[in-house]
């Protein structure tokens, strides 16, 4: 029998925090901000709230996606009208299609569909979606860090052995 995968660290903690009683936004925002040494006080995580259960159980956008819109953005995103937005769009846009393209929505009201809304089947059946939303915002962060180091890498030029100290 094949192993099973170890799941990545930050995806295994995201649905710990949500199985303890965080919403899968806070669950996500928080175990990111651990792992990756966002610096954000534990009193500013209060921002994820209202994005839990589809922004304010509205049931609309997951968030699953909106943490790791969260996250994406502390790491990508732009402090100063004048930066590019750039990074930050194309991360969450990536985030987005892939969730979308997995499970076919992005929506809380389509996505739990087949169970009963608040119930404890409802809870375990969004892990399932907390997972996946961090890892695949694990895998962004991932290889858009390598991206970039291969691109500053490529931009030091090679020292000229000719030329005299």
């Amino acid at each position: 029998m094949p192993k099973k995968a170890r799941l990545n660290r930050v995806a295994e903690d995201s649905v710990n925090y949500f199985r303890n009683g965080l919403y899968c936004s806070e669950a996500i925002l928080k175990a990111f901000n651990q792992h990756y040494k966002l610096g954000l006080p534990d009193e500013f995580l209060k921002i994820a709230t209202g994005f839990g259960a589809g922004l304010g159980a509205s049931k609309c956008c997951c968030g699953s996606i909106t943490g790791g819109v969260m996250v994406l953005s502390l790491v990508h995103g732009r402090s100063q009208e004048e930066d590019p937005e750039t990074d930050a769009f194309d991360a969450v846009a990536e985030l987005h299609k892939r969730f979308k393209k997995e499970f076919k929505a992005s929506c809380c009201k389509v996505l739990t569909r087949p169970v009963e809304w608040g119930s404890p089947e409802h809870h375990e059946f969004c892990e399932k979606y907390v997972l996946r939303a961090a890892e695949i915002t694990d895998e962004i962060l991932k290889a858009r860090k390598k991206l970039k180091a291969k691109k500053s890498k490529s931009r030091v030029e090679p020292a000229d052995k000719n030329k005299e100290v």
